[in-house]
């Protein structure tokens, strides 16, 4: 047993105890005796946390100290392995991109921009995002979400809704990036009754109009907590005016309060009123739009935060790599109106049915009560499915005369059961099936259950049925004959690939065209609401009709519910067999066929009747948008119909016919109407006003194309995860057997039990780690084939949580140290890895990197990539270690790594924040300046009011008011201005150490097979001098990359024709020089290189550097046969593979 002293000794700074005193490795800082015991100061390995214990000779006993100097006894592969689970912990740091190698998309340069350019370039995420319709807002919201989580910013996070879009966002989330929320609506909150499921679910998806107006919901949800809120179709939470705010508004508010990073998104921001927009922006910062001069002075600068809109034109493909064409995202919308007219014996219907109708509105006007309102909503309904079938409109009054039938039979039950029943104000809100429930409820409603009258309404429904099926017996509905006119008209009888959607808003209808198609010998499929969402592998569900119709089915009919996040952008061909009152509903359904990867101009016909009332207002109303997409979307993208609902408010036309139907307004009235505000000038109002000045017409293409380039050298590529997990799972005990060789698809199996633990402790960053996976893979090329596959990378909860258990197994060997060789290297030298941060003046931490810094005996120093362990060979046994005494000590070496890495990245990290912040804190000046500049001419008014005595007897009140107005408003500007300079400023974190290794000479490399594969520096040199002359000759930048072991030597860019600083193609150069013609090897870390960046990735052979030197290059190397050195970890091929590839 030791005593005190000689605890005092090993007890040094930087040493690392263990024990189980202690839940972590602790690295020490100081001690102080105190008696017989020691107070050690240090701090937390994995947490940084800080520790201050007084132990006692005892308890110091229990203690592992790890040695002053390390014996470099541990397992050097261990050892690299170790620190490859930290690079890839760590892979978001050294990939610009990285969501991408985890995520099953492709993204567009204008995605990218958002995302990687905008949104994680703010300390503090608070953003309107405000693209035109088809950008595909899921997407970056699902790369933000991936880039936050796996840096640990963000846990738990809620996306708001419109109703009928929950399930695109949860079917997005899951298929693109495993992400799976939980949609909380009514039946999950009465599921919970008592508990808060807002609490108990980490991601959640909910809708904007249930939560704002649905007391129960708002109130529990405002007890909860996020780290990340998105809200969808955001423009729902405007407010009319500052004293007026909507249930929307004011949830928008308390949102903004209950989370620091908030992402609004919508393609319709303002509706033309700048005052309006601004209360609007206050939601994401009400100190920085706090008036509207901040906008004014926006569009003076040309610069807003927090902002960004980019139109349909700027919306482009990256460059095809075989022609360099840029492709427009969206192809020409042809929408046309295919009129018709009913014939004599329809029209006698239609009148009764108009009669009836009328009738009924009439007696629902003079009932000013929720029924009232609701019988009202019910006839207009019905007129609108006579306008879709004859069929639908029959059935319709068939339940409606069964159930006024029954209530004549027992009128007490029907009052009972009528007390609650109203239209919801969401209802155009609401997926399908929830409408379809609540139209069927107010069917049942009459204007009176007076039993004459309710006797005289069932014989009028008697003779308007029998009316109905007269017509439909003839089989020569003037619609339908319409309908197989067009597609006679269109080739669909013809060509057996073509496609066809057809739209209509009833189920009835639905049903009823899908007979007449079958019976015209089409094959069909179809979407309804009443249908589950499902999955591709299951009958009778929307993702398998989804699937049916684009592999099997020539036609597909459906119902609004295929507007909601059903993607069929392989047919260009589409139907609206009726319209649908609100016009945001057309503009959705023409967005299944018109977006990103449809290949064709698309035809959209919208039937409509011109001898019918609500058709010739219809019809007027598609007359007046063609004559403004004549005039200012001549090339039809569909920006008319994207801001057609602010033209027009969505349930502004079907109020102006159901007016018509009481006899309130006429159809020559509403077709004035609509010829009066469907205009061209004033849509151009609403589109130029506000920040529309400075949405985006083209984006700078050539600056993401360079730096996407850029970008795929650091791509954490599957090769690379794969590398790691097969030699990971080693040590993790995790099955991973080839299922066939070269397949790169692997048996797993159950997960080890020891490894569970650890996966619920990063279940709240990664999800829940299964206890047992099938085949997995590490491409997700491969899902391609077989969906069924496990796609295993960095944030899965199977990966993460064996590079966790690899990272605690390995800590000896870290510790302890290991031994390496180098074929290259003359003479030795030690690495010793870091970690450290930046963080800002909030505690944030901006960045974390990992570094390597080399010392050589006589003291010299460079700061190395991790990845330099990659190009070193493992030693296996003993060996005879340098004296190294005299080498520098730890605070030297940490010294050299603060002056040569940590401070230029300080430095660079601090200019990005200072530009980001400067923006905001001027806005913020303005804005709260010009509040307070207001309230002090308030004060002088008031006070001028006192000093002539004004008998007001509320003035006293109104001057303490404005005080505290005043004070309010100043507080709040000094505490944002210190809230920003803390953004602002960054400071270096914690340097923590993790282990030293020593790099030895190879003991073989003066031997015949290895020496002509040694490097000769002078012969280097010649040869990248050569190689970076041939490239300057091209008209190419090349730079020297050779001390950052990335696997290659040179970046060569090729400049932009008129932006030079930006690149617009990028070759990665590994260049080897040999002094005559000889064979080539190159390192493990260089060959896995070049298998990952393939045509990328160049080989520059310089034969013949000690005469003429001669540059051979070779695209993607990898593809010659090179053959694997074991012993050393390299791959050679013959000069004869290299002069032959070079012809």
């Amino acid at each position: 047993m030791s005593d005190i002293n000689t605890y005092l000794e090993q007890l040094k700074p930087n040493v690392v105890i263990k024990g189980p005193l202690f839940p972590e490795s602790i690295q020490i800082i100081t001690t102080i005796p105190l008696a017989d015991s020691i107070r050690i100061f240090g701090k937390g390995l994995k947490t940084n946390q800080a520790y201050d214990n007084i132990l006692s000779l005892a308890q110091l006993n229990e203690l592992d100290i790890t040695p002053d100097k390390e014996p470099f006894d541990g397992d050097a592969k261990r050892f690299r392995l170790g620190i490859e689970a930290m690079r890839l912990g760590l892979a978001y740091e050294y990939d610009p991109y990285f969501s991408l190698s985890i995520a099953r998309v492709d993204p567009l340069p204008h995605q990218l921009e958002a995302v990687y350019d905008y949104f994680l370039k703010l300390p503090r995420i608070r953003f309107l995002l405000a693209d035109d319709p088809g950008a595909g807002k899921t997407i970056m919201a699902g790369l933000l979400i991936k880039e936050l989580k796996i840096r640990g910013i963000i846990k738990r996070i809620l996306i708001v809704t419109p109703a009928n879009l929950s399930f695109q966002w949860q079917r997005e989330m899951k298929d693109r990036f495993r992400e799976n929320f939980k949609v909380i609506r009514g039946d999950v909150l009465r599921a919970n009754y008592g508990a808060n499921p807002w609490q108990d679910e980490n991601q959640v998806i909910t809708s904007i109009s249930w939560v704002s107006r649905i007391e129960d919901a708002n109130e529990s949800l405002l007890r909860s907590h996020w780290d990340l809120i998105i809200v969808d179709e955001a423009h729902k939470m405007s407010a009319y005016s500052a004293d007026k705010k909507t249930l929307a508004y004011k949830l928008g508010e308390s949102l903004s309060e209950m989370t620091d990073h908030y992402l609004l998104m919508t393609a319709t921001p303002h509706k033309g009123d700048p005052a309006n927009f601004c209360l609007f922006l206050e939601l994401l910062d009400k100190d920085v739009y706090g008036d509207v001069k901040s906008l004014e002075e926006a569009m003076r600068r040309q610069s807003a935060p927090f902002y960004l809109r980019r139109v349909k034109e700027a919306l482009v493909t990256f460059p095809d790599p075989e022609t360099g064409d840029i492709m427009t995202l969206f192809t020409k919308r042809n929408v046309q109106t295919a009129d018709f007219q009913i014939d004599l014996d329809e029209m006698d219907f239609y009148e009764a049915l108009t009669r009836y109708v009328e009738d009924q509105s009439i007696k629902a006007a003079q009932d000013d009560s929720a029924r009232g309102r609701a019988l009202a909503f019910t006839m207009a309904m019905l007129q609108r499915r006579f306008a879709s079938s004859v069929y639908a409109v029959r059935r319709t009054l068939e339940r409606m005369k069964l159930k006024r039938e029954q209530i004549l039979a027992d009128p007490e039950a029907y009052r009972k059961e009528q007390v609650n029943k109203k239209l919801p104000e969401d209802f155009d809100d609401l997926p399908e099936e929830e409408q379809a429930e609540i139209i069927a409820q107010l069917e049942d409603i009459v204007a009176s259950v007076d039993p004459v009258a309710l006797q005289e309404e069932i014989i009028q429904l008697g003779r308007l049925i029998n009316q109905a099926l007269d017509l439909e017996k003839r089989e020569a509905e003037s619609k339908l004959i319409k309908l197989k006119d067009t597609l006679i008209q269109h080739g669909l009888f013809d060509d057996p690939k073509m496609k066809l959607l057809i739209f209509t808003e009833h189920k009835d209808t639905l049903t009823y065209l899908v007979g007449k198609l079958q019976d015209w010998g089409l094959t069909v499929t179809q979407i309804h609401g009443g249908m589950k969402i499902g999955d591709r592998d299951a009958p009778g569900t929307r993702i398998y009709a989804e699937r049916e119709f684009r592999e099997d089915c020539q036609v597909m009919v459906a119902t609004e519910a295929a507007g909601e996040g059903i993607n069929l952008q392989f047919c260009w061909f589409m139907i609206n067999y009726d319209i649908p009152w609100n016009p945001v509903r057309l503009e959705q359904r023409m967005g299944r066929i018109h977006r990103y990867g449809q290949g064709k101009d698309c035809l959209i016909l919208n039937f409509v009747s011109t001898n019918t009332r609500e058709g010739r207002v219809l019809n007027k109303l598609f007359e007046r948008i063609h004559k403004i997409e004549d005039d200012l979307d001549p090339k039809r993208t569909g920006k008319v119909f994207n801001v057609l609902g602010d033209i027009f408010p969505a349930n502004e036309l079907e109020k102006m016919v159901r007016n018509m139907y009481t006899r309130n307004t006429t159809e020559d009235v509403i077709k004035d109407r609509i010829i009066k505000e469907v205009d061209t000038e004033r849509f151009k109002n609403i589109t130029h006003s506000a920040l529309e000045g400075l949405a985006k017409k083209e984006l700078n293409l050539s600056a993401i194309i360079g730096k996407s380039a850029e970008a795929r050298e650091r791509r954490l590529v599957p090769e690379v995860i794969e590398d790691f997990f097969l030699e990971a799972s080693k040590i993790s005990g995790v099955p991973a057997k080839a299922v066939r060789k070269g397949e790169h698809i692997y048996r797993s199996g159950r997960v080890p039990r020891n490894l569970w633990q650890i996966g619920e402790s990063l279940e709240p960053r990664f999800g829940k780690l299964g206890h047992e996976y099938k085949q997995i893979c590490f491409n997700k090329e491969l899902l391609k084939k077989d969906p069924t596959l496990e796609w295993v990378t960095p944030g899965h909860p199977l990966f993460e949580t064996v590079r966790e258990d690899v990272l605690i197994q390995v800590q000896e060997d870290l510790k302890h140290g290991a031994v390496f060789y180098d074929l290259h290297r003359q003479s030795p030298a030690c690495l010793d890895v870091y970690s450290a941060s930046i963080k800002d003046g909030l505690g944030n931490v901006v960045h974390r990197r990992l570094f390597a810094v080399e010392t050589t005996p006589s003291g010299q120093m460079a700061v190395r990539q991790p990845t330099i362990f990659l190009d070193l060979i493992a030693n296996p046994e003993p060996v005879e270690l340098p004296q190294y005494d005299n080498l520098p000590g730890r605070d030297a070496i940490e010294q050299h790594l603060l002056i040569e890495a940590l401070r230029p990245l300080l430095d660079e990290v601090s200019e990005q924040r200072d530009k980001e912040t400067r923006i905001i804190t001027e806005h913020l000046r303005i804005s709260l300046n010009e509040l307070i500049n207001r309230q002090q001419l308030r004060m002088i008014e008031l006070y001028q009011l006192q000093d002539n005595d004004d008998p007001n007897p509320l003035l006293a009140a109104n001057i303490k008011t404005t005080e505290d107005r005043l004070d309010e408003l100043n507080e709040r500007l000094e505490r944002r201005m210190q809230e920003l300079e803390r953004e602002k400023s960054c400071t270096i974190g914690d340097i923590v150490h993790y282990g030293r290794a020593w790099v030895l000479p190879h003991p073989d490399r003066t031997t015949p097979q290895m020496a002509p594969m040694v490097r000769d520096d002078e012969i280097e040199a010649i040869a990248i001098k050569k190689a970076m002359e041939y490239e300057q000759a091209r008209g190419w930048n090349p730079v020297s990359v050779e001390k950052e072991n990335r696997g290659f030597d040179l970046i060569s860019r090729k400049p932009h024709a008129e932006d030079p600083e930006t690149a617009v193609d990028v070759r990665f150069i590994e260049v080897k020089g040999r002094a005559g013609v000889g064979e080539i090897a190159l390192t493990s870390n260089e060959y896995k290189t070049a298998e990952r960046l393939k045509d990328d990735y160049w080989l520059y052979v310089v034969f013949n550097c000690a005469t003429e030197p001669q540059v051979y290059p070779i695209q993607n190397p990898a593809r010659l046969g090179w053959q694997p050195i074991v012993k050393i970890e390299h791959y050679h091929v013959g000069a004869n593979e290299i002069l032959g590839a070079n012809l």
